[in-house]
């Protein structure tokens, strides 16, 4: 069996090749080759903690789950606010394949889903973007973004001056595109094409009604029915795709809000699996709004995994482990 760490990951999984694993993973979810249960939660200790069990089977692929843990009070420690493993099964006999560190893996592979919505949805001629957000997840969305479309300037925005100036200088040379540190939301989304917002924030980062007209949004931040990083304005303006209409119908707390308030409703919504497939159509204009919110879901583990496994032994990188 194979170990890969987040240092071995980092290597085996270039971020254009895991925008096209999501991509399939979507589409064979979608189309309902893959098997994707609900997760499973177990409540830990008093103070909102919480023990989750995510598994997916995507044929072909691989079979396993995802184990995460929820510790509220980790961050007071100094640790990560959530602690993860995807483990992978052989598909044809069911042995133990690999472990991979679930922390890097599912900031990068969301990042990756955000990359396969903008890739199907964004104009073509995309050249401005905006990021709301500096931690993990803000990381992955730049880099997914940037291997899909040709961006030139890239506005950042969060809340404190001197973590705004740091993201632009920690990761100005992994793009091409210019970093700028935003003052404001509204400087930030003014005349841009796309926007990604990955915070943890309970209430809207951005004023939809500014958005201009021909913009692709993806929301990857909230993801519970209580958090709504982007406003019900934005929402009704838009074209809504998901990444599983279950999943957000209980987890996507934008969507939630909005479907309550009457400007969007559950028929409507797209799964960017079903773009893959060509059963339901993706951008129809060039004016018009696309909104992806992603709450992801396992078969992204097992699609991210699988590749990451297959690319480490021919990289020969990871730690080799006898049961």
């Amino acid at each position: 069996m194979l170990l890969l760490s987040a240092d071995d990951l980092r290597q085996a999984l270039p971020m254009r090749d895991t925008v096209e694993a999501m991509k399939r993973a979507f589409a064979d979810m979608s189309a309902g080759r893959a098997t994707v249960p609900k997760r499973t939660v177990l409540q830990q200790g008093d103070a909102g903690g919480a023990f989750l069990v995510k598994p997916a089977i995507q044929p072909g692929t691989g079979l396993g789950a995802k184990l995460l843990t929820l510790v509220p009070s980790n961050p007071d420690r100094g640790l990560p606010l959530i602690h993860a493993l995807v483990i992978l099964l052989d598909a044809e006999t069911g042995a133990p394949a690999g472990i991979c560190e679930g922390g890097f893996l599912t900031a990068w592979r969301t990042g990756a889903a955000s990359g396969a919505a903008t890739d199907l949805l964004a104009r073509l001629d995309a050249r401005r973007a905006a990021i709301f957000g500096v931690g993990a997840q803000a990381r992955t969305q730049l880099l997914a973004i940037c291997a899909v479309r040709p961006l030139e300037e890239i506005r950042i925005y969060a809340r404190t001056e001197s973590a705004r100036a740091a993201f632009v200088d920690e990761l100005a040379s992994q793009v091409e595109a210019r970093l700028i540190a935003a003052r404001s939301p509204e400087e930030a989304i003014e005349a841009v094409d796309v926007i990604c917002a990955a915070t943890t924030s309970p209430s809207p980062v951005f004023d939809g009604a500014a958005v201009r007209n021909g913009c692709h949004v993806n929301g990857v931040g909230s993801y519970t029915s209580q958090m709504r990083e982007v406003d019900a304005s934005l929402i009704g303006r838009s074209r809504v795709f998901v990444d599983s209409r279950e999943s957000a119908a209980i987890e996507a707390g934008e969507l939630i809000d909005a479907e309550r308030r009457g400007v969007t409703y559950q028929s409507d919504w797209a799964e960017i699996g079903e773009v893959v497939e060509g059963t339901r159509t993706g951008r129809s204009s060039a004016d018009e709004i696309t909104f992806f919110k992603s709450v992801g879901v396992a078969v992204q583990d097992i699609g991210a995994a699988a590749l990451a496994l297959q690319r480490a032994r021919d990289l020969g990188i990871g730690t080799e482990v006898e049961l």
